[in-house]
């Protein structure tokens, strides 16, 4: 599966989960010459998430992991999500969990 699939998929699922919540994709910018900090933002139970897709046991790059650990400083919560390795209803189920503290 592709990053891209990674982004319609988990942006279905969450909206199944929790209607309310907010996802953000943050565009690419592919030809631009600038750098995307990670895939998107997500605001879950008054919480805020940054997360990043990988598929096929990549990882994130210096500037995302950089960019990852801001938005932790800043009080919201990273999360790096790695297809196959990861089950999206699991990390959905986490968000959930850490968002509304269930």
């Amino acid at each position: 599966m592709k990053e891209k699939e990674l982004y319609g998929k988990f942006a279905k699922k969450m909206k199944d989960a929790d209607p309310s919540a907010f996802w953000y994709k943050i565009p690419d910018t592919k030809g631009l010459g600038g750098m995307r900090p990670f895939d998107g933002f997500l605001i879950c139970g008054g919480k805020a998430f940054a997360i990043e897709f990988k598929v096929k046991n990549g990882k994130p790059t210096r500037f995302q992991e950089w960019s990852l650990e801001k938005v932790k400083i800043a009080g919201g919560i990273p999360l790096v999500f790695q297809h196959p390795r990861m089950s999206m209803d699991k990390m959905i189920k986490k968000i959930m969990r850490i968002g509304y503290g269930k």
